[in-house]
């Protein structure tokens, strides 16, 4: 499944273009994005409301990588509890998300469901980065392959939410990560 270095050599703690560093620059990404948000002007409705739900999509994306890709490499090493934490916090956020799927800029609770996200996704993110990330290392896991198929499997998660919508025919929905996301873009259609 994994390849794994040879324990009389030395282990890098991050490859380049390894899974560890692609995770680190999405969440850069995530934070780039929050402070983003939190430098707009109240009035920038429209701006405020994209940002969001870019934030949401990106989210999504990320913990549905993190669970099929990061979180099974380190099944064996880290143990059952501090992977079940970290898909407690996914959880949480997407519960967020959800309720942000209902919300518009100038809304009761909007900036304030925003905040709350942000800062639960920083609490995570630090949990991953200095908990998980270490863990990963030490496992040696080959992170260059685990890079390849977590750019593979974000290539084609956002293929399927670029797609249009499949007609109703009474079948299963094609996938989890577009009935997540779908509820951002028929927000759009509601009146506010």
């Amino acid at each position: 499944m994994h390849r794994f270095h040879d324990a009389g050599m030395p282990l890098p703690a991050e490859v380049p273009g390894g899974i560890l560093a692609l995770l680190r620059a999405e969440h850069a990404h995530v934070r780039a994005l929050f402070h983003s948000f939190a430098m707009l002007d109240p009035e920038e409705e429209a701006e405020r409301e994209r940002l969001v739900d870019e934030l949401c999509q990106e989210l999504l994306l990320h913990a549905t990588l993190e669970e099929e890709l990061f979180y099974p490499a380190l099944r064996e090493s880290a143990g059952d509890a501090l992977l079940d934490d970290a898909a407690l916090e996914h959880d949480s956020a997407r519960e967020l998300i959800l309720q942000l799927e209902s919300l518009f800029p100038g809304d009761d609770y909007f900036d304030a469901t925003v905040a709350v996200l942000a800062e639960e996704v920083a609490h995570h993110v630090a949990r991953e980065e200095t908990l998980l990330f270490p863990l990963l290392v030490r496992a040696g896991a080959d992170q260059a392959l685990l890079g390849e198929r977590l750019r593979a499997r974000r290539l084609q998660l956002e293929a399927d939410l670029a797609a249009p919508p499949a007609g109703i025919d009474g079948l299963e929905p094609r996938g989890l990560l577009r009935d997540a996301v779908r509820g951002l873009r028929e927000r759009r259609t509601r009146p506010r």
